[in-house]
């Protein structure tokens, strides 16, 4: 019968030496990086609410997060540690709050916000999609929505949408199962730096088994009833043009960065 090792009392204490020492790091290094935001901040100008909140660049950071991993620590766990590292300094240059719809699974709605943005963002649970819209269209460019998508399969509240907009898609990672992975969007009210998104949102005016002849790029139809969809496509002008030519109804809604594939 195989013995258990007997540990090495200096090399324990050396390993763990060089643990205290890399944490001693990190911390040095996020001590660092907050004072880069606090020159940022003075280059830019006085900060403004909201308006540091950039989702394209924190798609590519994430993709290059996902390309550059290594090793056994699984890749969830960077990426909430990593995804609350985007989120605090981003309040730093300008606060925000997030509004939660929490029909359905409360809990698992809940769990998406806070691992997408963290726990120094103040975070406010609504009942319904319609409310969390009610509350973006209020005005004030401080918050941010999250709205699971299985709310769109049940009622069209993205009717209502007519300052906010879609700006990103929840999990960003595909195939990557953990915990907080519910689908969602995330609102948001017109960006300060605006970029032509990767996938594009629409509402439009038409019946759900329609949206298939509209054109040739396939549609995500992320929800639909009686007379409206919203729909995401990657080829939003031929989209538009096409649905303009049948006669609909069509306005854009935002949109949001490609998911990316994690291999498993």
């Amino acid at each position: 019968m195989p013995t258990m090792k007997e540990a090495d009392p200096q090399r324990l204490a050396e390993l763990r030496a060089m643990i205290d020492a890399i944490d001693e790091s990190v911390h040095r290094l996020l001590i660092q990086r907050a004072t880069v935001i606090d020159e940022l901040i003075d280059v830019k100008g006085t900060a403004k609410n909201g308006a540091a909140f950039r989702p394209g660049r924190e798609a590519d950071m994430m993709r290059r997060l996902a390309a550059r991993h290594a090793g056994n620590l699984p890749l969830g766990a960077v990426e909430h540690l990593w995804r609350e590292i985007i989120s605090t300094f981003t309040a730093l240059q300008a606060p925000f709050r997030v509004a939660v719809a929490a029909e359905g699974d409360a809990v698992a709605a809940i769990e998406a916000g806070r691992f997408t943005f963290g726990f120094t963002v103040p975070v406010t649970v609504l009942e319904g999609a319609e409310d969390v819209v009610a509350w973006m269209e209020e005005g004030g460019t401080d918050k941010l929505g999250l709205v699971p998508l299985e709310t769109a399969a049940r009622r069209p509240w993205w009717r209502a949408m007519l300052r906010a907009q879609v700006v990103a898609r929840l999990p960003f990672f595909e195939n990557n199962p953990r915990e907080a992975n519910l689908p969602a969007l995330v609102l948001a009210p017109p960006l300060a730096d605006p970029v032509p998104f990767e996938i594009g949102c629409f509402a439009i005016g038409c019946e759900a088994p329609r949206l298939g002849t509209l054109v040739a790029e396939p549609l995500d139809v992320i929800g639909h009833a009686p007379g409206t969809a919203l729909v995401a496509t990657r080829d939003g002008a031929s989209l538009v043009e096409a649905a303009t030519r049948a006669g609909l109804d069509i306005r854009p809604l935002g949109g949001y960065a490609a998911p990316f594939r994690v291999e498993p």
